[in-house]
């Protein structure tokens, strides 16, 4: 996104390279013509900060067809931003509508694939499709949400772009999708901020716990030094195996409680499912929910 310095808002904007710059007061006139490409921008006053966010503009036949923004270049793609007028309070849904004032006489068209994204926080976003736009009152409505992401709980301004695609990332998008089902049984449409790796920690934390609860009957979230955290777990399940067979595990990468001569405990998760193994006859593969502390398993 360029920036622009702004002396006198919004009429006086500075070139930057050789851009061609036009007033808001010149942009409808310019709207209709196919040749001209749409490039965000943002005015700024002397102190650096936004006072508005406007639309600039340059000829394509200036220039190749190729679009390179670094280089002045342009093609025949136009890309549109805006933000809403006001503040909204939206909690979109999957394959939901919202509707939001934005500003006039813009280019949107029904069917565009467009990103609504919160001011100041591009980590909370949703994408959706151009159902309708009126260039007379600025009403956007979109509908088809997806990919719903963070937290949408006060209200904000949005930011509105033209989302460009690319085939191969949609393609990516549908094998993530597929891989997720597959590997944690989860839909990203209905769990978009489900992380792997923060889960698999917290799976393994609560078999810690019941490890603790049972062997020692000590809440381990209760300790001074209590990390939800890989390392702490780590340390932990070493503790357990140097009370139960006198082994420090890091220094015998060897040794398996069960003799499994091929299963190293170099990691966290060979560790919790061996000991459980060892103890309870359990694989954690197979019953994920076993609790040794409790008769419902």
């Amino acid at each position: 996104m360029h920036q622009l310095s702004c002396n006198t808002i919004p009429d006086c904007h500075s070139n930057s390279g050789n851009l061609i710059l036009h007033t808001p007061s010149s942009h409808n006139s310019l709207q209709n013509n196919t040749n001209y490409c749409v490039v965000p921008a943002k005015c700024v006053n002397n102190n650096g900060n936004v006072v508005s966010t406007d639309l600039m503009y340059y000829p394509c036949d200036m220039y190749s067809n190729d679009c390179d923004i670094s280089q002045n270049k342009c093609n025949t793609n136009q890309t549109y931003i805006t933000k809403t007028i006001k503040a909204y309070k939206v909690i979109p849904a999957k394959n939901s509508n919202v509707g939001f004032l934005v500003e006039k006489n813009l280019q949107f068209k029904t069917g565009q694939i467009i990103s609504c994204s919160i001011v100041d926080n591009d980590s909370s976003f949703f994408n959706g499709t151009v159902f309708d736009y009126d260039k007379d009152t600025g009403f956007l409505n979109i509908g088809d949400i997806d990919n719903i992401t963070g937290n949408f709980s006060n209200s904000v301004f949005y930011n509105i772009n033209l989302n460009l695609f690319d085939p191969e990332i949609m393609k990516l998008k549908q094998r993530m999708d597929y891989l997720y089902k597959y590997l944690f049984q989860v839909d990203l449409d209905t769990l978009p901020n489900f992380n792997p790796v923060s889960e698999q920690i917290q799976f393994f934390d609560t078999k810690l716990y019941n490890l603790m609860m049972y062997l020692f009957n000590e809440n381990i979230r209760n300790r001074a030094d209590y990390e939800l955290t890989e390392s702490y777990i780590t340390k932990t399940a070493n503790y357990i195996y140097k009370y139960l067979f006198d082994v420090n595990i890091d220094r015998n990468l060897d040794f398996n409680p069960n003799g499994f001569a091929e299963i190293s405990l170099d990691n966290m998760r060979s560790k919790i499912y061996q000991i459980y193994i060892y103890l309870f006859a359990v694989n954690l593969e197979q019953t994920p929910w076993f609790n040794p502390n409790t008769t419902n398993n």
